[in-house]
This record gives C-alpha cells, sequence and structure tokens, in this order.
C-alpha cells in the first residue's frame, strides 16, 4: 500500500520534548505517537483505528495508554446504571 508523506514543521520550541519522549525509535515515530494520542483523545478515531495508525496491537497500544495514563475508554452514568441493573437481575435468579 502506497503512503502519501506530508512534510510538516514542526516548531523549534517542540523539539527537545519530542527528544525526551522515550517512545518511538525515531522523530516521525515520536510525531506519530503523539498525533496519534491526540486524535484518540480527542474522540476523532477509534481506539482500533489508534491502534492501527500506530502500528501495534490493540492490545500493546492499550498498555502504552495505560502505561502513561491516557484515558482510552469511555464509561458514561447510564452504561454503568445499565450494567448494575443487569447484575442486580442475575444475583436474584
Amino acid at each position: 500500500m502506497a503512503q502519501n508523506i506530508v512534510d510538516v514543521e514542526i516548531p523549534e520550541t517542540l523539539v527537545p520534548y519530542l527528544y525526551t519522549m522515550k517512545d518511538g525509535k525515531t522523530m516521525d515515530d515520536k510525531v506519530t505517537i503523539s498525533i496519534v494520542v491526540g486524535l484518540l483523545v480527542s474522540g476523532i478515531i477509534t481506539l482500533e483505528k489508534a491502534a492501527e495508525l500506530a502500528k501495534e496491537s490493540i492490545w500493546d497500544f492499550v498498555d502504552f495508554l495505560k502505561t502513561h495514563n491516557i484515558p482510552w475508554g469511555s464509561y458514561t452514568e447510564e452504561e454503568l446504571q445499565m450494567d448494575e441493573h443487569v447484575i442486580d437481575s442475575l444475583l436474584e435468579e
């Protein structure tokens, strides 16, 4: 699969921070990981898509997110109430 390459200028003030990142071997890797995490956290892409873009298995990517204390899933109050209802129903049986 052909990959389109886009040249991006990174402000010099950000470069030292990118070098301190332990994740990613190359500067391209570091920038890609940063962008992917930003897209995931802002809700633009799914967890599955983020893992794919980071070239990781979904489980390895989840481990990466956990290691960095990055929220990777949402669990609404409504979902919690539904789960509690189901659990209560099952316990009554």
